[in-house]
């Protein structure tokens, strides 16, 4: 990394981060990290009609989930990014909220047992980064991580790590995790030798590795040709410990304000899939007369009376090769 890109990265994590440990020790951070338990202020739902949570199972065993929320206009929006979204001006620029701009502001929902039950996830993350975030040439707008975590929060406020210094990034050495394997990297490979149970082409890398989110896997051919183009969501895959902890589209603001409907659909393949009930497709869809944003997740039900084929065994996976820092590469809680 550039030393402005590892101040950009430190920056922005460091409101959320600061009370985390400092070592590989087992010690959990305080559940106010994560963020706010409530999805209120986005009119989040997940339903059609009267019916709470739109979750039908089809005779193929295969289930479909409606995600809408609104983008709220009082979000801290930079009206002077040079400025307002420079991490090296210090002290910071603040917004209305008391924190920095360049800030995440996170915030999550627990969904209904029937839910987890069918499609294996726990809770969700509607995370807000009016800066974007690294690589800033690619992902520096304004927009939305929708984090769809299959762990608790509970879970996820143990996964701290020994950071690299003057970074918020794990430090990926064995023993500087507080995982089981002593390595929040760690990940399975699949006959091909791609990560498993991710899209063929996704790359795990080294510096990608954040604190209370996990790892951060995209295809490289799917980022934008610059942050000024960038219109369209991006898929991205959280590993952590040998799984998989969570999985996302990032939506740039410019697609889900405005005055025209947009839409997005993409299929998706997973290499040495262990983990049956992962979406086989996801569309995000914005309507422009009611201002909502839509995402529908299609895959194989996770539940135990509707059985999806059994997935490929898994192979023993080599040693990760070190992937370039997200910015060197100039490409993702």
């Amino acid at each position: 990394m550039t030393n402005f890109r590892i101040a950009t990265a430190f920056l922005l994590l460091l409101s959320n981060l600061a009370a985390l440990p400092a070592t590989g020790t087992e010690t959990c951070a305080a559940i106010q990290e994560l963020g706010t338990p409530s999805l209120d202020r986005f009119n989040y739902t997940v339903s059609i009609g009267s019916i709470p949570f739109n979750l039908s199972i089809d005779a193929d065993c295969e289930y479909t989930l409606k995600i809408s929320f609104k983008h709220d206009e009082t979000l801290p929006m930079a009206s002077k990014p040079m400025t307002q979204c420079n991490p090296t001006i210090t002290p910071p620029i603040l917004a209305p909220d008391d924190l920095p701009y360049f800030a995440f502001r996170w915030f999550y929902e627990k969904v209904p047992e029937d839910v987890a039950k069918v499609t294996g996830i726990d809770h969700i993350s509607i995370d807000w980064n009016p800066c974007g975030h690294p690589p800033v040439e690619k992902f520096g707008a304004p927009h939305y991580d929708l984090h769809i975590y299959r762990e608790t929060p509970e879970f996820r406020t143990c996964m701290t790590c020994t950071k690299v210094p003057d970074t918020p990034i794990c430090d990926p050495a064995p023993d500087s995790q507080t995982t089981n394997s002593g390595l929040v990297i760690g990940v399975q490979c699949s006959a091909t030798d791609q990560p498993s149970n991710m899209p063929a082409d996704f790359v795990v890398g080294m510096s990608d590795m954040i604190p209370l989110m996990g790892g951060h896997a995209w295809n490289p051919s799917h980022e934008p040709d610059s942050v000024e183009t960038w219109d369209t969501p991006v898929w991205l895959m959280g590993p952590y410990d040998g799984g998989i902890v969570d999985f996302e589209p990032m939506i740039p603001l410019k697609f889900i304000i405005g005055d025209t409907d947009h839409e997005y659909s993409e299929s998706l393949v997973y290499e040495g899939q262990t983990v049956d009930e992962l979406p086989s497709s996801y569309s995000v869809n914005y309507d422009a007369t009611t201002s909502k944003t839509t995402l529908v997740l299609v895959g194989s039900s996770a539940d135990k009376k509707c059985k999806a084929p059994k997935a490929a065994k898994k192979k023993k996976c080599k040693k990760s090769k070190n992937k370039k820092d997200k910015s060197s590469k100039n490409k993702k809680d």
